[in-house]
Formats: C-alpha cells, sequence, structure tokens
C-alpha cells in the first residue's frame, strides 16, 4: 500500500474528483479525512470507504470559513494525531459573460477556489511540518493554463491557484513540503451536468486517482513546483 500510515485530507470530498481522490487514497492505505460542506454526500462516500474495512472521517466545512478550516485540521490531528498529505480541490464554476458576471459571483468564485486553497494550505502548513513533511495537491484545470470563454471568474481563480501553487512550493523546499498541482480537462461530474456536449470524449473523476496517489507518495519526494494537464486521450477523428 503506497499511502500506509499517512493521513489525508481531502476537500471537497463528497462528489466528483475529490470523492474519487478520498477512495482511491483509502484503497492506498491512507487515513482519510474527507471534508465538504453536504453531509449526506460525506456520510455516502465514508460508509462506502468502511464497508472496505478501511479509515475514513468525514468533517463539514467550507473552506471559505476561516475558523471551520482550523477547527477540520485541529480534528484531524486529534483523531489521527497528524496530517500528511491535502489535496486541495474544493471548488466551484460558473458560465457568464465578462459584462454579465456580477461582483458577488466573481468573489464567490475566488473565495472557494483561491482562498479556500489559501486557507486550508495555510493552517496545515506548521502541522505538516511538525509530522515530519507532506505533500499538498491543488487541483486546479486546463482553464489555470488557457483561457476559455465565458469562464473568466473562473479561469482567473484556477491561474491564480497555478501562481500560488508554484510559490509554495518555494517555501516548501525549507520545510520538507511539496505542492504540486493537477490541470483537469472536462471532467464528466454534476459539476457539468447541465452542459451538452459529448461525454464519451470526456474525463471521469477516476481517471485522477493515479497521478494523485504518485504526488502523495514518498514515490514523488523530488517532484514539487510542477502542474500536471490532464486530458483525455484516445483516437482522433479522421475528418
Amino acid at each position: 500500500m503506497r499511502l500506509k500510515e499517512k493521513v489525508a485530507i481531502i476537500t471537497g470530498g463528497g462528489r466528483g474528483i475529490g470523492r474519487a481522490i478520498a477512495s482511491g487514497f483509502a484503497e492506498q492505505g491512507a487515513q482519510v479525512v474527507v471534508a465538504s460542506r453536504t453531509w449526506d454526500e460525506l456520510q455516502e462516500i465514508t460508509d462506502e470507504i468502511h464497508g472496505r474495512d478501511q479509515s475514513a472521517l468525514p468533517i463539514l466545512c467550507d473552506v471559505t470559513d476561516e475558523v471551520q478550516v482550523k477547527s477540520m485540521i485541529a480534528e484531524t490531528i486529534e483523531a489521527y494525531g497528524q496530517v500528511n498529505i491535502l489535496v486541495n480541490n474544493a471548488g466551484i464554476g460558473g458560465i457568464r459573460p465578462v459584462w454579465g458576471t456580477p461582483k458577488r459571483s466573481f468573489e464567490a468564485i475566488l473565495a472557494v477556489n483561491l482562498i479556500g486553497t489559501f486557507l486550508c494550505t495555510k493552517h496545515v502548513w506548521r502541522p505538516m511540518r511538525d509530522a515530519g513533511g507532506g505533500s499538498i495537491i491543488n487541483v486546479s484545470s486546463l482553464g489555470g493554463l488557457q483561457g476559455y470563454s465565458l469562464l473568466s471568474a473562473y479561469c482567473a481563480s484556477k491561474f491564480g491557484q497555478i501562481g500560488y501553487t508554484k510559490a509554495c512550493a518555494e517555501e516548501g523546499k525549507y520545510d520538507n513540503i511539496r505542492v504540486n498541482a493537477i490541470a483537469p480537462g472536462k471532467v464528466d461530474t454534476a459539476l457539468r451536468a447541465q452542459i451538452k456536449e459529448d461525454k464519451s470524449r470526456m474525463l471521469k473523476a477516476e481517471d485522477h486517482i493515479g497521478l494523485c496517489v504518485f504526488l502523495a507518495s514518498d514515490e514523488s519526494r523530488y517532484v514539487t513546483g510542477q502542474v500536471f494537464p490532464i486530458e483525455w486521450y484516445g483516437p482522433k477523428v479522421r475528418e
């Protein structure tokens, strides 16, 4: 088991990519803390993990609320004694033209995707350092590497997340904390359920498990400050 005896926090872990990562980490021996704002989703994934005789702790947490973030980390340490891995996966989006984006909507996307990443990273840093170091994985997006029409707020948050990843990775070199990001393309999750598109040519949530296990494990102990794009790959259709 590649994550045996490690303690991992996964935000936004009740659905989609976060849920898949939580399940995959538990399969690899990690003690998993699954955080989300929705209790029913948390209960469902932790019950699934417990059903395999693996360890999981559900915690309600809004990553934009600093008090809740601090409480989540304190509860993790109380339950498991340490924290070695953080996956900043909580995120929201919105499809709007620039001219039709309300200030409150722009701020809400930045609050979850970027400020949430900052708060969780900030408050996990010292406990992780005190545990001997660890790995932080930020779930960004291809929208953090290139701009997309109607996604200006989302892209701004994800570009910022990648810049934050690279800056934190430099600081982490002094504390044995590695910080990397994955940048998924289109993923067949509830976030895109209302968009009419070819679901057969999209990533599945489970497609992110392998890379995240690698980045969380000691196998990637020399990897930091990197961004890994993940895109659906399949046979091209001849025109």
